[in-house]
């Protein structure tokens, strides 16, 4: 019976991959076509074959720079979403504070990253806290609101059982409004584990000796186009590893939403 069930899992699983993958290979096989036919110049736009020969020769210190930037960008996605959802849980039970600080967080927000990084630097220093905080303070506005949106959404025929049955507060939280709140806080989870990586990457491009985004400014001076490429898909893969590991997540804590049962 387990045997049955893994592998329809894993039939399943490949069934998911295989569009994803047959797409990929063919868009990969259009672009080695296309940089060999009409003889693209590599500081243009390099092959992949050429992208794929730069990462392969500097395999290890990629690695090392993608390993910087991974722990920037979670520890930053950790604290960021942490600080994100306290504060949507206080906006949601007081609007005094939703009404008096929502606008000026929607304002910071609006504030392009690039301008806020140097700022940041200069009060955390050039280590790695001024990056994670760069990436903190990026990831931390999708899941306050998400929150807020999240916990003020609850049935109000549950509510009233609970206001019925005497429950306390804590149980009430616990119990209706969190799990209530549980679709639209992975929804701020996936803005920010994607952002945390943007903003990982936008600290190195400020100040920094080590990162993909300290590779990708260099090898952009130096004109190393395919080492370029190669740090910028990285980056990209790591962002979509990312992303895939919050969606188990919300498979894991949320199976019950109708989200979930949905197919493509």
């Amino acid at each position: 019976m387990r045997e049955a069930l893994r592998r329809d899992r894993i039939e399943n699983a490949v069934l998911e991959a295989l569009p994803f993958t047959v797409v990929l290979a063919g868009f990969v096989a259009l672009w080695e076509a296309a940089c060999r036919g009409f003889a693209i110049k590599a500081y243009i736009l390099p092959a992949p074959s050429a992208i794929w020969a730069s990462a392969w020769s500097g395999f290890g210190p990629l690695m090392a720079n993608a390993g910087v930037t991974a722990w920037e960008a979670v520890a930053g996605f950790v604290i960021g979403s942490a600080l994100g959802a306290l504060l949507g849980v206080a906006f949601a039970y007081s609007r005094f504070l939703a009404r008096g600080f929502l606008p000026l967080i929607i304002a910071a927000n609006t504030i392009p990253v690039v301008a806020i990084a140097p700022i940041i630097i200069i009060w955390f220093g050039h280590g790695l806290g001024s990056k994670i905080a760069v990436t903190a303070f990026l990831s931390f506005f999708p899941l306050a609101l998400n929150m807020m949106k999240g916990l003020q959404s609850y049935d109000r025929v549950v509510a009233d059982v609970f206001y019925i049955a005497a429950a306390t507060p804590w149980q009430t939280f616990f119990k209706m409004r969190l799990p209530s709140a549980l679709p639209y806080v992975f929804v701020g989870l996936k803005l920010n584990v994607t952002f945390s990586v943007i903003g990982a990457i936008v600290a190195e491009f400020v100040q920094a000796d080590r990162g993909l985004g300290f590779v990708i400014m260099t090898t952009y001076r130096t004109m190393a186009m395919p080492k370029l490429w190669a740090a910028m898909l990285l980056s990209a893969l790591m962002g979509i590893v990312f992303f895939l590991i919050v969606a188990a997540l919300e498979r894991i804590f949320v199976p019950w939403h109708a989200s979930m049962e949905l197919r493509p």
